[in-house]
């Protein structure tokens, strides 16, 4: 600064004035060059910093991914042994080997099956700042496609849960029985005999059955298979 005061000074005192204003001019364009490699640098450092969150954050959703698709596995066999049940209760045939006949009654009449997935994907993706990459677009399909079937699931819950309390009105209000087996638990000849063989409670349990494996199971088998594909296809993409 020193130097750049004594060339000022000399242009000014031995009036140079045009060369002083060149000067000066040169002067401003350089810190305009320095502020604007600055913010250059500051840009892509940013830039670098969202990078590299982003593949971090599509680390963290490829793992969740994957235990998502475990616990969606696990639900299905679940599902299964519910549907072996009411295949019993509604005298089809049915693998013995899945049906635990001393919880018979509590499941058909209490068991909500329902898959517990909570919403740590979804939050992931929607408290981050994505960049501009095809990986990152990838994930704002995945958390539209949570949303979507985690929607459906609540809603078809919400109809089985409320077809499972109709049935047990309509035993409350018809079977004298319904009082004991209530409050003690006991089924004796009467509720066993209802239970299994009345041919209305059997068509509301074949209600039930065709919403947990006609509904629920076919909605689960595409999420599944949603899951499985777009784990795949963001693996690709973060390879590339």
């Amino acid at each position: 600064m020193k130097l750049f005061n004594k060339i000022r000074f000399k242009m000014v005192e031995g009036k140079r004035f045009k060369n002083y204003l060149v000067y000066a001019l040169g002067e401003i364009i350089l810190v305009i060059i320095g502020i604007l490699f600055a913010l250059g640098i500051n840009n892509w450092n940013q830039e670098r910093q969202l990078r590299d969150d982003n593949r971090e954050l599509q680390q963290k959703v490829l793992v969740q991914l994957e235990k998502d698709i475990t616990a969606v596995s696990a639900f299905k066999e679940n599902l299964e042994g519910l549907n072996q049940t009411y295949r019993k209760v509604l005298d089809l045939e049915y693998d013995k080997t899945q049906v635990n006949a001393g919880s018979l009654i509590s499941t058909i009449l209490f068991d909500v099956n329902t898959l517990s997935l909570d919403k740590h994907l979804i939050n992931l993706i929607d408290n981050a700042s994505l960049d501009e990459s095809e990986a990152s677009q990838k994930l704002i399909e995945i958390n539209s496609m949570y949303k979507l079937y985690l929607k459906d699931i609540d809603d078809l819950e919400k109809i089985i849960y409320d077809k499972m309390t109709t049935n047990l009105a309509e035993i409350e209000k018809t079977q004298d029985w319904y009082a004991e087996f209530i409050t003690d638990f006991v089924c004796r000849n009467d509720c066993i005999s209802y239970l299994l063989k009345d041919k209305d409670h059997k068509a509301r349990i074949a209600s039930l059955r065709f919403l947990y494996i006609s509904g629920y199971g076919n909605l689960i088998d595409n999420f599944q298979e949603d899951l499985q594909g777009t784990k795949s296809t963001l693996e690709g993409l973060i390879a590339d």
